[in-house]
C-alpha cells in the first residue's frame, strides 16, 4: 500500500502539467492545431526494420515527453503567467516548450523520407500512405507502410579490372558483406565499400576511398532478384594514384604544440628546435620537435609509435599509435596527419606529422559525500587528490588520496565515528619485468603501485591498517581492461578495544574480526564496456572481480607458532576466497529519458587459517551508492536486528545481493530527476554467526530482501553532476516491520536523504 501510494503521489502531481498541457490549444495559431503522436504501422514482413529506428525519419516530432508521457515543458509553458514583462512567466516561456503546431508540408517530406530508407532495405516496392487523425486542436499522425516483396541478391560479380588493388578487394572477397539472397540493400553496399577502404588502407593504398568503388545492379530476367556487379567508378583523373601503394617517408613529432600560435606566426615550426629519434637514412627521418622541451623522454615517443620511416602505410597501427598516445593520458589533443609527396624515383610517399597538446599535467579533484537519516545520523565523506601526469617525465601518474569518513549522531547520545585515510599511488606506462613487457607492447600496459595508510576512530575501538599493492593493468581492446594485482599486502592493527564491547561478542565468529591480522593475497578484475563518451547510446557496463588470500603463505605454516591459527610476528594472516560482479544497463529512449539497471552478486568465505573474512573485506549496503533508504552500514545482515554493541551502525557480511533501477529525465538544461526503486541485503555464510537471521538460507533469504524507493533532483553540468537523493523504505527485513505505510516514512528512521557527486551507477 506504501508503495502504491507513494508512485500515486508521483503520479497526482504531474497531473497538473498533464491538464495545463491539455489546456494548450488557446496558445494556437487559429485554424491550427497541435501535434500530439505520430504513428509508424508496417503491414507485412519488414526483416530488420523495426519502427523505433524509423522514427528518426520524420520532419516533425510532437512536444517531448519525460516520464510516464507527461509533456512537463508544454505544460510549464502554457502555465507561464501571461505578461510580457514579468520575471516568472518569461523565465517558464524559456524554459518550456512551446505547442508543436501540426504541419501538413512536414507530413509529406516525412513519407518521402520513409520510402527512401524502405527502398535502402531492398524493398523498392514500398508504399507508405498517412492519415490524420484531428480532435479538439490536436492531430495525430498515421503513417502505413507496406514494404511488398523485397528484391534480393541473385548473384555477385567482381569487374574490377586487373592491378594490385583489384587482386587485394578479390582475395577477401569471402569476406564480403554482400552475399547471395540477402536483400539489395543500398545500406549494406555502403558498408561493404567502407570495409573495403579499411581493409586497403591496411594495405598501403592510402589514396584509395570509398567513392572509387560502385555497384550496378541488373534486375532484367530476375523476378525481384538482381545481379549485383562491383565495378570501379569513372574518374575524370589520377586513377593510377588511387591504386598505388605508400609507403611512409619522414615522421615528424611536435611535442608541445600549440595550435593558436602556429596560427598566428608564420615562422613557427622553423623556429621550434628538433632532435633525432632515430638515425637518418635513405628512407626517411624520425625527428622529435619542440619550442622549449619535450614533454616526454625520447624512449616514450618511441615506445608509443607503432610506425617507422620506410614503412608501408597501414591504418590500423596509425589507429595503435593515436591510441598509444592517447592513453599516456598526458596530451590534450592528438592528432596524426599524412601530407603525399613524391618520391625521386615518382614512388608515393607520405610524410606523417604528428601534432601533440599538452594537458595540463597537474591539478586537484574532490568528491563529497552527505546523508541524514530520520533518526538523527548524520554522514560526511569528503575526498580530496592531487595528481601529477607526467612525474619523471614518462607519463607516470602520481596520485595523493586524502578521504575522510564522519557519523555522527545529534541525539543526546552524541555519538561520532571517523575515518581517515591517505593513500599515495604511482602507473608507470610500462610493464617493469621485460620479460613480461615484451608480450603485449601493442597493449600500452601500466605497472600501478598503491600504498595507504587508515586510522579509523570508532568509539569501541580504533584501529590502523597500512596496505602496500603492486599491479599491472592493460587494455587489450577499447571494451576490455584487464587489471591484475599479484601482490597486496594488508596490515591490520586493533587497538582501544573497549573491554565491555569484547566481552558482549560471546561469538568466536564476531571476535575474530576485531583482532590484530593481515592480508597478503592476489586479485585480478575483467571490466568491459562499450559507453560511448558524451552519446546517448545503449551499453552495458561489467566489472568481475577475484580475490584471494593466505594461500601462499599456508604453505609455510610449519614454520609459524599456532595458537589460535598460525601467526606470523604475532600476527594472525588471514585466508579467504571472494568474488563479485556488478552488470549496469543504460537504456535509452529518446535524449531525454533513460532507464539505468543495475546488479550486483558478491560473496567471500574464510577458510584454513580464519574463522571468517577480516572486518575490511566483508560487504555492507545502504548509502548514497547503494539502497538509499538506509544509511551506510544500516542494513543486514538478513533478517538480523541492529547490534546494540555498537554505537554507531557497522552491520556487515560475508554476501551481498543488489539490484537498482533508476529512471532519469531531463527536466530543462542541466536539472534532471530521477525514480529509483531498489532492493536487496546482506547475509553471513557462517554457520557460526550466532546473529538470528542473519545466515543465508536459499528457502527464505527472499523474505529478507530489502526494498525502497524514492526521488533524486541533479544538476549535470557535462563535467560535473551534483546529486541528491531521497530514500523511504517500503519493505524492512527486521521482524515485525514487513511492508511500511506511505504514512510512516517520515517516522522511525524510515527515510534517507543523500548528497554526492556523479550517479549512484
Amino acid at each position: 500500500m506504501g508503495l502504491f501510494r507513494f508512485y500515486f503521489g508521483v503520479f497526482a502531481s504531474a497531473v497538473l502539467f498533464v491538464a495545463a498541457a491539455c489546456s494548450s490549444a488557446a496558445l494556437l495559431p487559429h485554424d491550427t492545431c497541435r501535434l500530439t503522436e505520430n504513428e509508424i504501422k508496417i503491414e507485412g514482413k519488414a526483416r530488420g526494420v523495426k519502427t523505433k529506428e524509423l522514427q528518426s525519419y520524420l520532419k516533425q516530432e510532437p512536444n517531448k515527453t519525460i516520464f510516464l508521457g507527461i509533456r512537463f515543458h508544454l505544460g510549464m509553458y502554457v502555465a507561464a503567467p501571461p505578461c510580457d514583462s514579468c520575471w516568472l512567466g518569461n523565465a517558464m516561456r524559456t524554459l518550456g516548450e512551446a505547442p508543436v503546431v501540426f504541419d501538413p508540408d512536414m507530413v509529406g517530406q516525412s513519407r518521402n523520407n520513409l520510402e527512401q530508407y524502405m527502398r535502402s532495405r531492398g524493398y523498392y516496392g514500398v508504399q507508405v500512405s498517412d492519415s490524420v487523425v484531428f480532435k479538439r486542436h490536436k492531430a495525430k499522425v498515421i503513417y502505413t507502410i507496406k514494404p511488398n516483396e523485397v528484391t534480393s541478391i541473385h548473384a555477385l560479380r567482381y569487374d574490377l579490372g586487373d592491378d594490385s588493388l583489384s587482386r587485394a578487394i578479390l582475395a577477401d572477397s569471402a569476406n564480403s558483406l554482400l552475399r547471395p539472397g540477402d536483400p539489395l540493400s543500398t545500406e549494406i553496399m555502403d558498408k561493404e565499400r567502407e570495409r573495403l577502404e579499411a581493409l586497403l588502407h591496411n594495405k598501403a593504398f592510402y589514396a584509395f576511398g570509398k567513392n572509387q568503388l560502385t555497384f550496378l545492379a541488373d534486375t532484367l530476367g530476375h523476378s525481384k532478384q538482381a545481379e549485383l556487379t562491383m565495378t570501379k567508378a569513372a574518374f575524370s583523373g589520377g586513377d593510377t594514384l588511387l591504386q598505388r601503394r605508400y609507403r611512409i617517408r619522414n615522421i615528424k613529432i611536435y611535442s608541445d604544440f600549440d595550435q593558436i600560435a602556429a596560427y598566428a606566426d608564420s615562422s613557427y615550426y622553423e623556429t621550434m628546435q628538433h632532435i633525432a629519434l632515430q638515425a637518418a637514412s635513405e628512407r626517411g627521418e624520425l625527428t622529435l620537435h619542440y619550442r622549449e622541451q619535450p614533454v616526454l623522454r625520447k624512449g616514450m615517443y618511441m615506445e608509443a609509435l607503432r610506425l617507422r620511416p620506410g614503412d608501408a602505410y597501414n591504418e590500423a597501427l596509425v589507429n595503435r599509435t593515436y591510441n598509444n598516445l592517447t592513453s599516456l593520458n598526458v596530451f590534450r589533443v592528438v592528432n596524426i596527419q599524412f601530407v603525399e609527396v613524391t618520391g625521386e624515383q615518382g614512388e608515393a610517399l607520405v610524410d606523417c606529422l604528428i601534432r601533440l597538446t599538452p594537458a595540463k599535467s597537474q591539478g586537484f579533484k574532490t568528491n563529497f559525500e552527505f546523508s541524514v537519516s530520520s533518526n538523527a545520523l548524520f554522514g560526511v565523506s569528503p575526498i580530496v587528490s592531487y595528481f601529477h601526469k607526467n612525474l619523471f617525465k614518462g607519463a607516470e601518474y602520481l596520485n595523493l588520496s586524502f578521504m575522510g569518513d564522519f557519523q555522527f549522531k545529534v541525539d543526546d547520545t552524541k555519538q561520532r565515528a571517523s575515518e581517515i585515510s591517505a593513500a599515495p599511488s604511482l602507473s608507470v606506462p610500462k610493464f617493469l619485468f621485460p620479460w613480461l613487457y615484451r608480450y603485449m607492447p601493442r597493449y600500452m600496459p601500466r605497472t600501478e603501485f598503491l600504498s595507504s595508510y587508515s586510522f579509523q576512530y570508532r568509539p569501541d575501538y580504533t584501529r590502523n591498517s597500512i596496505v602496500l599493492s603492486f599491479g599491472y593493468t592493460w587494455h587489450p581492446s577499447s571494451r576490455m581492461t584487464y587489471n591484475v594485482v599479484p601482490v597486496n599486502l594488508n596490515i591490520v592493527n586493533v587497538y582501544n578495544l573497549s573491554r565491555l564491547f569484547y566481552e558482549s561478542l560471546t561469538d568466536p565468529f564476531l571476535r575474530n574480526r576485531y583482532e590484530n591480522h593481515f592480508v597478503l593475497g592476489l586479485s585480478t578484475s575483467v571490466i568491459y564496456t562499450d559507453r560511448q563518451p558524451n552519446k546517448r547510446l545503449n551499453s552495458v557496463y561489467l566489472r568481475w572481480n577475484v580475490e584471494t588470500a593466505g594461500n601462499t603463505v599456508s604453505l609455510f605454516d610449519r614454520m609459524f607458532s599456532s595458537g589460535g591459527g598460525y601467526r606470523i610476528f604475532g600476527n594472525t594472516y588471514a585466508q579467504f576466497a571472494k568474488t563479485d560482479l556488478n552488470i549496469s544497463y543504460y537504456q535509452y529512449f529518446n535524449d531525454y529519458v533513460m532507464l539505468a539497471c543495475r546488479a550486483f552478486g558478491g560473496v567471500g568465505r574464510g577458510y584454513g587459517n580464519s574463522i571468517a573474512m577480516p572486518f575490511e573485506e566483508v560487504y555492507f549496503s545502504g548509502g548514497a551508492y547503494s539502497l538509499r533508504g538506509w544509511q551506510a552500514r544500516t542494513l543486514g545482515p538478513g533478517a538480523a536486528p541492529m547490534d546494540s554493541t555498537f554505537s554507531i551502525p557497522n552491520q556487515v557480511g560475508d554476501m551481498k545481493l543488489e539490484g537498482n533501477l533508476e529512471f532519469r529525465y531531463k527536466i530543462f538544461r542541466a536539472l534532471e530527476g530521477a525514480l529509483f526503486l531498489e532492493g536487496g541485503n546482506i547475509w553471513s555464510l557462517n554457520s557460526a554467526d550466532s546473529r538470528a537471521g542473519a545466515y543465508f538460507k536459499w528457502s527464505d533469504f527472499y523474505r529478507q530482501v530489502a526494498l525502497n524507493t524514492g526521488l533524486g533532483l541533479r544538476l549535470n553540468f557535462g563535467f560535473l553532476v551534483i546529486r541528491l537523493d531521497w530514500g523511504v523504505r517500503i519493505r524492512d527485513p527486521l521482524p515485525g516491520k514487513g511492508w511500511i505505510n506511505a504514512s510512516d516514512w517520515l517516522k522511525n528512521d524510515n527515510s534517507s536523504f543523500h548528497f554526492g557527486i556523479g550517479y549512484p551507477f
